[in-house]
């Protein structure tokens, strides 16, 4: 017969694994969750340890990229999350990695809804690394909708706690690229580059290649944006030869990036043969929103097919995806007017600035929300 465990002992042991969780450390977090899952068994009866198994649970899903599954956890636990006599740290969790489970499905305003409900609850936590965990999760958050100060701040905070910590290198080098990100929008290129070189080298000195990876891909989009497209073209290839990525979600986005580079570089077969294997990639991973640039992508520079392309951009429009509606409706431009289609041009010229206009409105919603 098993030995009885105290619940004590076991929720000791489920914030080691979370632990790993936040370092990264896939292998080591799925060895403990299944040894969790036998503990559990033998544990003497308690539900909020439960509880706190299924929310650590809904995060280590997010790590593994098993989205559908997070959804699931947090929708059964939602109930409990709500009730009063939840104690705080079960509420923190719960608004935390819901905010998180929204952000990986791109719904970034409801993500950070959800973080500033967990915020205050945040302070019934003295741990210092999950402070800078939380801050992390804002800072990308906040990019998504380009709200570069405000990330740059929470990215730093992170960063200050993190490089006190040498057991979180890979969270070091991911602030270093949040924060080379934000650098890259407000157009300090030079500053930028060297924020995401030294990701890259932090990465590897770590040895997680998903996350140097990462760090090349953001680099390649820094020359893209300064139109230094081979240079852009080695950064995405390099990314994709770490086979850790190419079987991550995130590989779509430098598949993505692989085609716009040769497409704008007029290689049409080799850009042609990318787009297609990114399309295949969105599909297998579950990647709507890509589907969509994809096309964007394909319309604009292969089939050039008006109707189809306004679709593909309403699609990003329904789901309030102003950054890459802007991006993508300059790019649309830049190549129209290259092609001497100056009606065109001047639509998505115009597509641009309205797709900014909605950034500079957030932006106030959100300035007047936190004063």
């Amino acid at each position: 017969m098993a030995e009885v465990m105290a619940h004590e002992t076991v929720a000791k042991k489920i914030s080691d694994w979370y632990e790993e969780i936040k370092k990264h450390k896939t292998e080591s977090a799925k060895a403990l969750r299944e040894q969790l899952l036998t503990d559990l068994q033998n544990m003497t009866q308690n539900q909020t340890v439960l509880l706190y198994f299924n929310l650590i649970d809904s995060r280590y899903k997010l790590l593994m990229e098993e989205y559908e599954k997070t959804d699931g956890i947090l929708k059964t636990i939602q109930l409990n999350a709500d009730k009063e006599k939840t104690d705080q740290m079960i509420q923190y969790y719960y608004y935390f990695f819901s905010g998180m489970h929204e952000f990986y499905r791109k719904r970034f305003m409801n993500a950070i809804n959800f973080y500033r409900i967990a915020e205050s609850r945040l302070r019934h936590i003295p741990n210092e690394i999950e402070r800078a965990e939380f801050n992390y999760q804002v800072a990308i958050a906040y990019y998504e909708i380009r709200q570069n100060y405000f990330a740059m701040n929470h990215a730093e905070r992170a960063l200050e706690i993190y490089k006190a910590n040498e057991m979180y290198a890979v969270r070091e080098a991911q602030c270093l690229m949040v924060i080379g990100c934000n650098r890259m929008d407000l157009f300090h290129y030079q500053k930028a580059e060297e924020l995401l070189q030294t990701a890259i080298h932090q990465a590897a000195k770590a040895g997680d290649p998903h996350i140097e990876a990462l760090a090349h891909f953001n680099a390649g989009i820094c020359y893209e944006r300064q139109e230094k497209l081979e240079e852009a073209r080695v950064e995405f290839e390099t990314a994709l030869d770490k086979k850790e990525h190419l079987q991550s979600a995130y590989s779509v986005r430098s598949l993505y990036m692989l085609a716009r580079v040769l497409l704008k570089q007029e290689q049409a077969d080799e850009g042609r043969f990318w787009l297609h294997k990114a399309l295949n990639a969105a599909d297998e991973k579950n990647e709507p929103v890509y589907t969509q640039k994809l096309r964007i992508l394909q319309h604009v520079f292969i089939d050039h097919s008006e109707e189809a392309l306004e679709s593909a951009f309403a699609e990003l429009k329904k789901k309030e995806l102003w950054s890459d509606v802007s991006d993508l409706s300059y790019q649309a431009a830049a190549h129209f007017k290259k092609q001497e289609n100056y009606k065109l041009a001047a639509k998505y010229f115009q597509e641009s600035i309205d797709a900014n206009d909605q950034i500079l409105r957030l932006t106030e919603g959100i300035r007047n929300e936190n004063m």
